[in-house]
């Protein structure tokens, strides 16, 4: 290593990730050491409690909002999603409206067409009547030459 190596410049020199890493068990120990050395126990054991207590706390409150915030997004309103996605949903709903339309079309020109052949079979029914009176049977009406008179 040089002395103008760029990775070591000003204040770098001391002070970086490798030396604080390294450092870290010794600040951690000097830390617990002073706590204990200079506060009372009564009061040390109190301020742990009010650290652990406010930790759970805080943790709580963020992990609440963001249940929240997914039950938000979850539970959109079909309103809020209508916006979202308008075009869509508007040329869906003037698809069904087109199937509808034609689907009743259809119907009324099927019970038309319907209504139309069952006027064509009583017009013909009604007219078949009528030249059916000639083929009736008339042999009721003929007397019958086999019987003998008395």
């Amino acid at each position: 290593m040089t002395w103008h190596d760029a990775s070591h410049t000003g204040f770098s020199i001391f002070l970086n990730k490798e030396n604080l890493v390294f450092s870290m068990p010794l600040i951690c120990v000097c830390t617990v050491y002073a706590y204990v050395k200079y506060l009372p126990l009564n009061l040390g054991l109190s301020v742990i409690g009010a650290g652990i207590v406010i930790y759970k706390v805080s943790s709580y409150l963020k992990t609440r909002a963001i249940e929240k915030k997914e039950e938000k997004i979850a539970n959109l309103d079909e309103s809020l999603l209508e916006d979202l996605a308008a075009d869509e949903i508007n040329k869906e709903k003037e698809d069904k409206q087109k199937a509808a339309k034609k689907k009743v079309k259809e119907q009324n020109k099927v019970r038309q067409r319907i209504a139309a052949e069952k006027k064509k079979q009583i017009n013909r029914g009604t007219a078949a009547k009528e030249d059916d009176d000639d083929n009736e049977d008339i042999s009721t009406f003929v007397k019958a030459k086999g019987k003998k008179k008395n």
